[in-house]
Protein backbone atom coordinates (compact mmCIF):
# COMPACT_ATOMS: atom_id res chain seq x y z
CA UNK A 1 0.00 0.00 0.00
CA UNK A 2 2.82 2.41 0.61
CA UNK A 3 3.52 2.40 -2.91
CA UNK A 4 -0.18 3.83 -3.57
CA UNK A 5 0.35 6.56 -1.36
CA UNK A 6 2.61 7.81 -2.31
CA UNK A 7 0.96 8.88 -5.55
CA UNK A 8 -2.84 9.20 -4.39
CA UNK A 9 -4.45 11.29 -1.45
CA UNK A 10 -6.39 10.02 1.51
CA UNK A 11 -9.91 10.24 -0.15
CA UNK A 12 -8.95 7.37 -2.98
CA UNK A 13 -7.05 5.29 -0.63
CA UNK A 14 -10.05 5.36 1.55
CA UNK A 15 -12.33 4.53 -1.38
CA UNK A 16 -9.99 1.90 -2.20
CA UNK A 17 -10.39 0.13 1.14
CA UNK A 18 -14.15 0.32 0.97
CA UNK A 19 -14.36 -1.46 -2.84
CA UNK A 20 -11.58 -3.78 -1.50
CA UNK A 21 -14.45 -5.05 0.92
CA UNK A 22 -17.28 -4.92 -1.50
CA UNK A 23 -18.07 -8.34 -2.86
CA UNK A 24 -18.64 -7.51 -6.57
CA UNK A 25 -14.68 -6.63 -6.50
CA UNK A 26 -13.47 -9.16 -4.34
CA UNK A 27 -10.22 -10.54 -5.49
CA UNK A 28 -8.86 -7.58 -7.85
CA UNK A 29 -6.08 -6.02 -6.67
CA UNK A 30 -5.70 -2.55 -5.87
CA UNK A 31 -3.82 -0.91 -8.81
CA UNK A 32 -7.15 -2.85 -10.78
CA UNK A 33 -9.10 -1.18 -7.87
CA UNK A 34 -7.92 2.09 -9.00
CA UNK A 35 -9.15 1.44 -13.00
CA UNK A 36 -12.73 0.73 -11.25
CA UNK A 37 -12.52 3.29 -9.28
CA UNK A 38 -12.23 5.80 -12.26
CA UNK A 39 -14.90 4.24 -14.26
CA UNK A 40 -17.65 4.68 -10.97
CA UNK A 41 -19.64 7.77 -11.22
CA UNK A 42 -20.26 9.03 -7.42
CA UNK A 43 -23.86 10.67 -6.31
CA UNK A 44 -25.27 11.73 -2.78
CA UNK A 45 -29.37 11.53 -2.86
CA UNK A 46 -30.76 13.41 -0.03
CA UNK A 47 -33.45 11.54 2.61
CA UNK A 48 -36.62 10.96 0.93
CA UNK A 49 -35.27 11.56 -2.71
CA UNK A 50 -36.07 8.71 -5.12
CA UNK A 51 -32.88 7.18 -7.14
CA UNK A 52 -35.11 4.81 -9.17
CA UNK A 53 -38.72 4.14 -9.92
CA UNK A 54 -40.16 1.03 -10.43
CA UNK A 55 -40.52 0.49 -14.71
CA UNK A 56 -37.52 2.88 -14.79
CA UNK A 57 -35.65 1.20 -17.76
CA UNK A 58 -32.05 0.00 -15.84
CA UNK A 59 -28.57 1.40 -16.69
CA UNK A 60 -26.26 1.27 -13.82
CA UNK A 61 -25.72 -0.33 -10.32
CA UNK A 62 -25.42 1.30 -6.99
CA UNK A 63 -23.12 0.40 -4.22
CA UNK A 64 -23.95 2.75 -0.96
CA UNK A 65 -20.93 4.26 0.55
CA UNK A 66 -22.76 5.99 3.01
CA UNK A 67 -26.67 5.99 4.62
CA UNK A 68 -29.44 3.75 3.35
CA UNK A 69 -32.58 3.29 0.81
CA UNK A 70 -35.69 1.37 0.73
CA UNK A 71 -36.44 -1.02 -1.86
CA UNK A 72 -40.38 -0.82 -2.31
CA UNK A 73 -42.79 -2.28 -4.73
CA UNK A 74 -45.99 -1.17 -6.04
CA UNK A 75 -49.36 -4.12 -5.13
CA UNK A 76 -51.73 -3.67 -7.99
CA UNK A 77 -53.99 -5.96 -6.26
CA UNK A 78 -53.93 -3.99 -2.73
CA UNK A 79 -52.98 -0.86 -4.48
CA UNK A 80 -49.85 -0.43 -1.99
CA UNK A 81 -46.46 0.18 -1.53
CA UNK A 82 -44.98 -2.83 0.23
CA UNK A 83 -41.30 -2.56 1.36
CA UNK A 84 -39.05 -5.09 0.23
CA UNK A 85 -35.76 -4.55 1.93
CA UNK A 86 -33.10 -2.29 3.43
CA UNK A 87 -30.04 -1.91 1.93
CA UNK A 88 -27.06 -0.61 3.98
CA UNK A 89 -23.43 1.19 2.70
CA UNK A 90 -21.24 -1.82 1.38
CA UNK A 91 -24.19 -3.75 -0.15
CA UNK A 92 -25.63 -3.05 -4.16
CA UNK A 93 -28.67 -3.20 -5.81
CA UNK A 94 -29.73 -2.69 -9.50
CA UNK A 95 -27.26 -5.15 -10.47
CA UNK A 96 -29.90 -6.93 -13.25
CA UNK A 97 -29.26 -3.54 -15.09
CA UNK A 98 -25.72 -4.46 -15.93
CA UNK A 99 -26.86 -7.29 -17.81
CA UNK A 100 -29.50 -6.15 -19.31
CA UNK A 101 -31.60 -2.97 -19.81
CA UNK A 102 -34.54 -3.75 -18.92
CA UNK A 103 -37.40 -2.07 -16.37
CA UNK A 104 -36.73 -1.81 -12.59
CA UNK A 105 -38.36 -3.88 -10.36
CA UNK A 106 -38.42 -1.54 -7.63
CA UNK A 107 -38.47 1.62 -6.23
CA UNK A 108 -35.72 2.74 -4.30
CA UNK A 109 -36.05 5.63 -1.95
CA UNK A 110 -33.00 7.07 -0.12
CA UNK A 111 -33.89 6.39 4.10
CA UNK A 112 -31.47 9.19 5.24
CA UNK A 113 -28.71 11.29 2.82
CA UNK A 114 -26.69 8.48 1.17
CA UNK A 115 -23.74 8.40 -0.80
CA UNK A 116 -23.48 6.04 -4.13
CA UNK A 117 -21.10 4.57 -6.21
CA UNK A 118 -23.04 3.85 -10.19
CA UNK A 119 -21.50 1.47 -12.20
CA UNK A 120 -23.21 2.11 -15.60
CA UNK A 121 -23.47 -0.97 -17.76
CA UNK A 122 -21.61 1.48 -20.73
CA UNK A 123 -18.73 1.35 -18.35
CA UNK A 124 -19.28 -2.80 -17.61
CA UNK A 125 -18.63 -3.12 -21.62
CA UNK A 126 -15.64 -1.08 -21.63
CA UNK A 127 -14.18 -2.47 -18.77
CA UNK A 128 -14.78 -6.11 -20.21
CA UNK A 129 -13.18 -4.87 -23.52
CA UNK A 130 -10.35 -3.24 -22.20
CA UNK A 131 -9.75 -5.17 -18.70
CA UNK A 132 -10.81 -8.91 -19.34
CA UNK A 133 -9.41 -10.08 -16.53
CA UNK A 134 -10.72 -7.18 -14.41
CA UNK A 135 -13.94 -8.05 -16.29
CA UNK A 136 -14.27 -11.90 -15.89
CA UNK A 137 -13.79 -11.32 -11.85
CA UNK A 138 -16.67 -8.47 -11.93
CA UNK A 139 -18.99 -10.98 -13.96
CA UNK A 140 -17.99 -13.97 -12.26
CA UNK A 141 -18.71 -12.31 -8.63
CA UNK A 142 -22.01 -10.66 -10.22
CA UNK A 143 -23.06 -14.16 -10.89
CA UNK A 144 -22.76 -15.72 -8.07
CA UNK A 145 -24.53 -12.38 -6.27
CA UNK A 146 -27.26 -12.78 -8.48
CA UNK A 147 -27.45 -16.40 -8.04
CA UNK A 148 -27.29 -16.61 -3.91
CA UNK A 149 -30.38 -13.65 -4.07
CA UNK A 150 -32.57 -15.88 -6.21
CA UNK A 151 -31.68 -19.04 -3.98
CA UNK A 152 -33.08 -17.51 -1.55
CA UNK A 153 -35.98 -16.00 -3.40
CA UNK A 154 -36.37 -19.47 -3.91
CA UNK A 155 -36.43 -20.88 -0.68
CA UNK A 156 -38.92 -18.06 0.41
CA UNK A 157 -41.26 -18.74 -1.82
CA UNK A 158 -40.92 -22.55 -0.99
CA UNK A 159 -41.53 -21.69 2.78
CA UNK A 160 -44.87 -19.45 1.50
CA UNK A 161 -46.08 -22.28 -0.54
CA UNK A 162 -45.13 -25.11 2.40
CA UNK A 163 -47.36 -22.22 4.75
CA UNK A 164 -50.27 -22.37 2.29
CA UNK A 165 -50.07 -25.68 1.97
CA UNK A 166 -50.25 -26.54 5.76
CA UNK A 167 -53.03 -24.11 6.41
CA UNK A 168 -55.58 -25.44 3.49
CA UNK A 169 -54.36 -29.03 4.02
CA UNK A 170 -54.63 -31.36 6.87
CA UNK A 171 -52.78 -34.43 5.60
CA UNK A 172 -49.67 -32.34 4.06
CA UNK A 173 -47.53 -33.32 6.81
CA UNK A 174 -48.29 -36.50 6.54
CA UNK A 175 -48.11 -36.66 2.24
CA UNK A 176 -45.80 -33.69 1.19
Amino acid sequence: MKFFNTFYDEEVLKKIDFLKNIRLFRDIGEKDLIYILENLAERTYLKGETIFTEGDIGRALFIIESGKVALTVFDKETKKTKHLAEVHPGEMFGEMALLEEMPRTATVTAAEDTKVLMMFNSKLENLFLSKPKIGIVVATQLAKVMSSRLRAQIERSEAIIARNRRATDPDFEKNP
